[in-house]
């Protein structure tokens, strides 16, 4: 599955212990694959310009749990706009939704609904941005 034309060589944040598939995948789709291993190295490629257009964030970065760096960001005027997958387990699915994801995925990562999804959110925030909703 390409993710070619919904990426145009778009920055993605990967947060946390995302396996090397995964970035490599993003990377052969035609992603700007970016790695953050430390809360602070994520908040900061968040708020840096250009800003990543996804962020996939695991249960862990650094020593710090996802769920508190997502209800962070989403408190956050200037990333909260930037969509947010969510990787961990099924049983976390709820509360990231609640506190703002925009979708989750589960271990294992499946790498055609990894790029499925990473697809449907680049293609959404597009959008989003077309339409003005997105500073």
């Amino acid at each position: 599955m390409s993710i070619t034309s919904a990426s145009d060589g778009a920055r993605v944040v990967l947060a946390g212990p995302a396996p090397l598939t995964a970035a490599s995948l993003l990377r052969e789709a035609g992603c700007q694959v970016l790695s953050a291993s430390s809360p602070a190295m994520l908040l900061r490629l968040a708020g840096d310009a250009p800003r990543p257009r996804l962020i996939l964030l695991g249960e862990t970065v650094g020593d710090q749990p996802g769920l508190s760096l997502l209800a962070r960001m989403q408190d956050d005027a200037l990333t909260r706009s930037i969509p947010v997958l969510y990787v961990a387990q099924e049983s976390d699915e709820e509360l990231a939704l609640a506190l703002g994801a925009a979708d989750c995925l589960t271990w294992p990562l499946r790498p055609l609904v990894l790029l499925a999804r990473v697809q449907a959110q680049l293609r959404l925030a597009s959008l989003a941005g077309l339409s003005g909703v997105l500073p």
